[in-house]
């Protein structure tokens, strides 16, 4: 199993290197596509549980929302999806009385926690230094779960949360955060050395948000899987699952990111 997380992370991580350098359209399309193949994983992991959503609109909300970055229009508000999607499903739901206020919740917390948030991503790459910056939830998510899984394997004892990930455990997550500090403050340092001028403590705080973030957000995906029932979320990726099994954490990183550069905005 690990040769072959391996050997898909070898095909995928150029993907994502290119998508990253290059970014604007490239980028676009990648968050877009990764959002609606991570709704369509949600909306079968409900299923599942006979939890069956409107899946149409969602879809319809999703794309309306992600068109809006096309549109010649300084466009920075991440909370118009949520804004578009409850007054989309709302208004179809009272018209049409197809589904109850359970299908209308999962529809709007599964547009929410995929598309929403990682639509961040976008946001990012409008900010200062946002070319740059851009990397940080990608490196500290994986560098979370890289040190996350080896320190869990070679010196777990305490489980984290058995109910919800029964192979998580304390050592693991503990040694998780500080790969991503590590990483988050290495980055820093050879980014200022190629004469960017971001005061080093930012990317020690990114960098420990970030590795905490990352661990709720594979566990935030685990606890779905264990309330559905399912193993994975798909099979798109050998080894690692479906999009939501492989960009769990990155889901709750790019929001961290975003906000904690946009709130010392003044600052750099």
């Amino acid at each position: 199993m690990l040769r072959i997380r391996v050997l898909s992370a070898l095909l995928g991580i150029p993907l994502i290197l290119f998508v990253l350098y290059f970014r604007g359209l490239y980028l676009y399309l990648f968050v877009a596509a990764v959002s609606l193949v991570g709704l369509f994983e949600y909306y079968r992991a409900m299923k599942n549980i006979s939890v069956y959503a409107n899946k149409s609109l969602g879809y319809l909300s999703v794309i309306v929302y992600y068109l809006m970055f096309l549109l010649p229009v300084n466009f920075e508000r991440p909370g118009l999806l949520i804004a578009i999607s409850v007054m989309a499903l709302f208004t179809y739901e009272i018209v049409t009385q197809k589904h109850g206020i359970p299908e209308i919740s999962m529809n709007i917390l599964g547009i929410a926690y995929i598309p929403f948030l990682f639509s961040h991503l976008l946001f990012i790459e409008k900010l200062k230094y946002g070319n740059i910056i851009l990397w940080l939830p990608f490196l500290t998510a994986w560098f979370t779960d890289t040190f996350a899984y080896f320190v869990g394997v070679y010196m777990g004892r305490v489980k984290l949360c058995p109910k919800v990930s029964p192979k998580k455990t304390v050592e693991g997550a503990l040694g998780g955060i500080a790969g991503s500090l590590a990483l988050s403050t290495l980055s820093g340092f050879i980014i200022n050395s190629l004469g960017t001028d971001i005061p080093l403590i930012h990317f020690l705080v990114t960098g420990f948000l970030c590795g905490i973030a990352s661990e709720i957000g594979d566990l935030a995906a685990s606890y779905i899987k264990r309330y559905t029932g399912i193993k994975d979320f798909g099979n798109l990726i050998p080894g690692h699952g479906g999009i939501l099994d492989r960009f769990d954490s990155i889901l709750f990183t790019a929001p961290i990111v975003y906000y904690y550069f946009v709130l010392i905005g003044d600052m750099i």
